[in-house]
């Protein structure tokens, strides 16, 4: 019987970021969520998972570095100070120099074994200022919209599961509309996946904001392109994911035993894994 550290249980919740690992491979789940909690007789040393947990997969880093500089512009103009699109240029391009000048012995990818071009930080550092100034081309259309809430972790509860969300952008639209942005750095690739993050955001905002489903609408900007694309949720809609994220939080929690946590290997996503250096069945290949 595996005995787990208390503050497991305290802070065990179901979020969009947990359903995604979930999903791709059950052992990094076990890894990321459960492994440094293990009190009795751990598969891997939980001060080994927590060093691990250090390091952040390249194809990560600038989503992180973009939401980052985003939030603090924001931040700027919800203090009614004038949001600066050079200064957050050149933070970004600070921050990519950081990175560079360690040689980006913080990826996952160099942790495993993938040697990073200097080529990689060029594309970065050009994709994200592509990101930035379409964000500040964009941030015309969102001045007559009342922040709200932007960055913050929030936590709301489906019956005695608890749910955990972290909206970009909160905004209520002159006609008191309530709109959710999700800003997006990357590819749209699963038009499922994306509508259940929103509709998990748009649960949280009904309890939030005491609103029906009809009172809050979504929308997902690409800062690649400048594209929109805006949800629009119906009561049963967000009723079948009010019952899915129970189910899948049940299964979830139905063992703690690190057999019950399948992995599910291939060379890309192992490569971008941060325990793929404890796990017997990675498809890593280190030289």
């Amino acid at each position: 019987m595996v005995e787990l550290d208390n503050f497991f249980f305290q802070i065990n919740s179901w979020s969009f970021t947990k359903h995604r690992v979930w999903n791709r491979c059950q052992r990094q789940y076990y890894f990321e969520y459960i492994a440094p909690y293990v009190k009795s007789t751990p598969v891997v040393n939980p001060e080994k998972i927590r060093w691990l947990k250090n390091f952040t997969s390249k194809f990560v880093v600038q989503g992180q570095l973009i939401h980052d500089i985003i939030d603090k512009q924001i931040q700027l103009h919800c203090e009614n100070k004038p949001m600066d699109l050079v200064e957050a240029m050149n933070a970004f391009s600070k921050k990519v120099s950081l990175y560079k000048n360690i040689g980006g012995e913080t990826f996952t990818e160099y942790h495993n074994g993938e040697k990073i071009p200097g080529s990689f930080y060029a594309a970065l550092d050009e994709n994200g200022k592509t990101c930035l100034q379409t964000f500040f081309g964009k941030w015309q259309d969102y001045r007559s919209r009342a922040c709200l809430r932007h960055e913050e972790f929030d936590h709301f509860s489906i019956g005695d599961v608890g749910v955990t969300v972290k909206v970009d952008f909160v905004g209520r639209m002159p006609d008191d509309t309530l709109v959710l942005t999700d800003w997006k750095t990357g590819r749209d690739d699963d038009e499922y996946e994306t509508e259940l993050q929103m509709a998990a955001y748009v649960l949280w905002a009904k309890q939030y904001y005491k609103l029906s489903a009809d009172e809050i609408s979504t929308e997902l900007v690409f800062l690649k392109t400048g594209a929109t694309k805006p949800y629009r949720f119906f009561e049963e809609q967000v009723c079948e994911v009010q019952e899915m994220i129970p189910r899948e939080f049940v299964t979830m929690n139905a063992s703690y035993e690190y057999g019950d946590f399948p992995a599910t290997p291939s060379q890309r996503e192992c490569l971008s894994c941060k325990f793929a250096e404890v796990c017997p069945e990675t498809a890593v290949v280190r030289k």
